[in-house]
């Protein structure tokens, strides 16, 4: 029987993040994915739409998923609300001995619309400290930790900051908004910093929703693993995602964005 690791997130009706991303990345690893919806996103070339689901239903989902003894690790994207983020918080109290990955989405990657900047304090307080390891982008950075970030120096000392509020591990993805020709993501473990470098994949139309999420994923299923660090975990995870952007999927010529291929890799 396969492993089950469980994502708690919200739910991308074109399959570029949110559960589809995150399950998909379960699969190509060879695990059994549970999960938890915390919100629909509806994405058009015209509109972006974000509605979180009740909190009485994100309990049920969680007493559920969480009667298993089985799970081998927990992801958690997007809570949407306050009330959400404290029914996951209320339920993180009874978790042991597994890994569990945050990705603190506040930042979308289609829309600069939607204002989460509200849930960052409330989700400092009550999820962070439960993280083995926070993902956070350059924006969600930002909010964390109260800095602008425009080079990789600022990213350590974001990293640093970021570190007090709980997680035992920080990883920031810089992704292709540091200049250079690198994607650069900093790794920081509260004594020293590890930097994970690849070419920036550069095409017209680029294939990179769903990028963060595909990469919190992989960690969740590489942590999974017995006796795998989380420089190995990062490291496979970032190479993961490369090649889902590479040879990712193209929506229409409508969007001027396309998802993370996540079989990419296996396929190639």
């Amino acid at each position: 029987m396969p492993d089950k690791i469980l994502t708690i997130a919200g739910s991308d009706s074109l399959s570029g993040g949110g559960i589809q991303a995150d399950l998909a990345t379960f699969s190509e690893y060879g695990y059994f994915g549970l999960a938890v919806t915390t919100a629909i996103v509806t994405v058009t070339t015209k509109d972006f739409q974000v509605f979180p689901i009740a909190p009485h239903i994100i309990a049920e989902q969680l007493n559920s998923v969480l009667a298993l003894d089985d799970i081998r690790a927990i992801k958690i994207g997007f809570l949407p609300t306050v009330a959400s983020i404290e029914i996951v918080a209320e339920h993180l109290q009874h978790i042991k001995n597994i890994p569990i990955i945050v990705d603190p989405v506040m930042a979308f990657k289609e829309t600069q619309i939607v204002d989460t900047h509200f849930l960052a304090k409330v989700l400092t307080e009550k999820i962070l400290p439960f993280a083995t390891i926070l993902t956070p982008n350059l924006k969600e950075a930002e909010i964390l930790s109260g800095h602008d970030i425009s080079d990789v120096n600022d990213m350590r000392n974001a990293a640093k900051e970021i570190f007090q509020l709980g997680p035992t591990y920080v990883v920031i993805k810089g992704g292709s908004q540091i200049l250079g020709n690198q994607a650069v993501d900093v790794l920081y473990d509260g004594h020293q910093f590890s930097l994970f470098k690849q070419d920036k994949i550069v095409r017209s139309q680029p294939y990179h929703s769903g990028a963060g999420c595909s990469l919190s994923a992989s960690l969740a299923a590489n942590l999974s693993q017995n006796n795998v660090t989380v420089n190995l975990a990062l490291s496979d995870a970032k190479d993961f995602v490369w090649q889902g952007i590479k040879h990712g999927v193209k929506l229409n010529d409508q969007f001027d964005f396309g998802n993370v291929w996540q079989g990419a890799r296996r396929s190639m």
